[in-house]
């Protein structure tokens, strides 16, 4: 008992059970210190990859903005279907400014006709296949790359889409009564630039009516005298004639009155300035531009060239035909898409209008009252939903010139809430 009961030589085992312990934790002590800072690049470079992916959405955003046709970058720069049904607008791109080593992002697009991809766009696929976009919406992928790693972000862009623009002057609504005055104005549908140089595009109608409706065609071939045959201008029905006069005056297959009506209904919501007129409370301006230099934020800033804007105008329906939801005069101009709804447009004055005009609604109609000059560079449609006969829906006065611009319809094309983002994940 003695000899168990003895405690000498305890001190040696319980040393060098001592030491293991302490030898243990000091290695893992060790290894969390030499894997802590790679833990903490991994996790730095994780959070700069998902935001050079990010960057990546945003250069997508601005190129889809300005390239209307999506059909194109569908099918990538080589011009060739891939297997994916994708197109690359970006490879291993370095941010601005930096260096590849600060992170690269590359870009994929496609068309919404994959199966499950209704989840990805909250609409019924594309029926028009991977290489043709029919109902205006892409899926995005960017994929962002710092170091070794990698994060991609997937999102789903749609674009309002301009309604038809087939002529210099289009009435798509259930009547098409005119009346010009004078012999100084001008409806050309031979695309012109915006400093009155020949544009690339091809001619089209000088006026259009809606589709198949020859009825409302004869009412403004009607409405010309002799003398003004020659100041309409534009696409020729038939070939072997002066594309002039009536000759220059159409139906259109592609122009119908929902065609506008639904372009309105998708486009008004994201307007950059939203008025209301009311048939108390008429709208009228004077002098609209003249704040874009000190003040392009204002209500009186219609847009430039430089920032084309949406302007809405909601009017109120009037049976007799007598309400003008918006009047401009002195020195205006804009650049941009100027809408106008259940009320007619009153222009007098000096006027000029870069993009796209549209009146439409029950009981409307566009008049250019003379007293100035007044153009209108890209497209002007009047789109009368409802019937008042012997009121006009287009009334073209003084040295009035309506020019059909690609150039000019471009820029309101470019506007950038015509682009936007349904859906964003990463993947």
């Amino acid at each position: 008992m003695r000899f168990v009961k003895d405690q000498r030589g305890v001190a040696l085992p319980l040393a060098l059970i001592g030491l293991v312990s302490l030898s243990g934790l000091l290695l893992v002590f060790l290894h969390l210190g030499a894997t802590e800072s790679l833990i903490g690049k991994s996790h730095a470079e994780l959070t700069e990859a998902r935001f050079v992916a990010e960057a990546g959405i945003e250069w997508a955003y601005d190129n889809l903005i300005s390239n209307p046709d999506w059909n194109a970058v569908l099918l990538g720069p080589d011009g060739l279907a891939d297997t994916a049904d994708d197109g690359k607008l970006a490879t291993a791109v370095s941010l601005p400014g930096l260096s590849a080593a600060s992170g690269t992002f590359t870009v994929t697009v496609r068309n919404d006709a994959q199966a499950g991809d209704s989840r990805i766009t909250g609409a019924p696929l594309d029926t028009g296949g991977g290489f043709n976009d029919t109902n205006g919406r892409i899926i995005v992928t960017s994929v962002g790359v710092v170091g070794a790693a990698t994060r991609t972000v997937r999102v789903a862009m749609r674009r309002i889409t301009l309604p038809p623009l087939v002529a210099a002057l289009a009435l798509p609504g259930a009547e098409s009564e005119t009346t010009f005055n004078g012999n100084s104005f001008t409806v050309n549908g031979t695309d012109t630039n915006l400093d009155d140089t020949p544009g690339p595009g091809d001619p089209v109608w000088g006026i259009a009516v809606g589709a198949g409706n020859t009825a409302n065609e004869t009412v403004v071939q009607n409405s010309l005298s002799a003398q003004q045959q020659n100041n309409v201008t534009g696409k020729a029905q038939n070939q072997g004639q002066p594309g002039s006069g009536n000759n220059a005056i159409s139906p259109d297959p592609q122009l119908t009155s929902p065609a506008v009506s639904d372009f309105i209904t998708s486009v008004k919501s994201s307007a950059d300035l939203t008025m209301v007129s009311t048939q108390a409370n008429p709208l009228s301006f004077t002098n609209i531009g003249a704040s874009c230099a000190s003040n392009p934020g204002s209500t009186t800033c219609w847009g430039t060239q430089a920032n084309p804007k949406i302007v809405y105008i909601k009017g109120e329906p009037d049976p007799t035909s007598a309400f003008s939801a918006l009047q401009v005069s002195g020195n205006s101009s804009g650049t941009g898409i100027l809408i106008v709804e259940d009320g007619d447009l009153r222009i007098s004055g000096n006027f000029r209008w870069n993009g796209i005009i549209i009146v439409t609604g029950k009981w409307v109609g566009i008049g250019y009252m003379g007293g100035g000059w007044q153009s209108v560079y890209g497209a002007v449609i009047s789109n009368e939903t409802a019937t008042d006969p012997g009121f006009r829906e287009a009334l073209v006065s003084g040295n009035a010139k309506i020019n059909y611009s690609t150039q000019a319809i471009g820029l309101a094309g470019q506007i950038r809430k015509l682009v936007t983002l349904t859906s964003w994940g990463e993947l």
